[in-house]
């Protein structure tokens, strides 16, 4: 007799209700941002974290408030489609945006505090990357591997 686990109860709805439980936290981990202002939460709290030189022990540069202004224009430029990226700060005072599907369909992006943004992706076997320039709005060339990287 094979038993499945109930968290909500024991009868037919209960099952619905865990069925829709789960639908949701997996569309959680496939977050689209409808919304960009979850990200400028997670842009303030990498800055938060590494606003000082030596913040991971080990000799690292702060994150300045002009790449802080960078970054943070460039979230709120990102469009709405796509799935959210992981912002964490870099070592080198960059901070760092990325948009992880799996281990072969992953685009990172860094950006410095004059404005150049650095990127590499990984889907499947190709391995593009290159540098470019944010003035104020998403760049094609980064749209088109964002689009790529979350879209297959």
């Amino acid at each position: 007799m094979v038993t499945t686990e109930r968290k909500y109860g024991v009868s037919e709805a209960a099952g619905i209700v865990d069925q829709f439980v789960e639908q949701i936290r997996e569309q959680n981990n496939e977050t689209i941002t409808f919304s960009n202002f979850s990200l400028v939460d997670q842009l303030l709290d990498a800055f938060g974290e590494a606003s000082i030189d030596g913040w991971d022990g080990e000799g690292s540069v702060a994150v300045s408030r002009q790449t802080l202004s960078i970054a943070r224009e460039l979230v709120e430029s990102l469009p709405t489609e796509f799935r959210t990226p992981e912002i964490s700060a870099e070592p080198d005072g960059h901070i760092h945006l990325e948009w992880f599907v799996s281990n072969r369909q992953v685009l990172g992006v860094s950006v410095n505090p004059d404005g150049r943004l650095h990127w590499a992706a990984l889907i499947g076997e190709e391995d593009p990357r290159g540098t470019c320039r944010f003035a104020g709005q998403t760049p094609v060339t980064l749209l088109h591997w964002i689009g790529r990287v979350c879209n297959g």
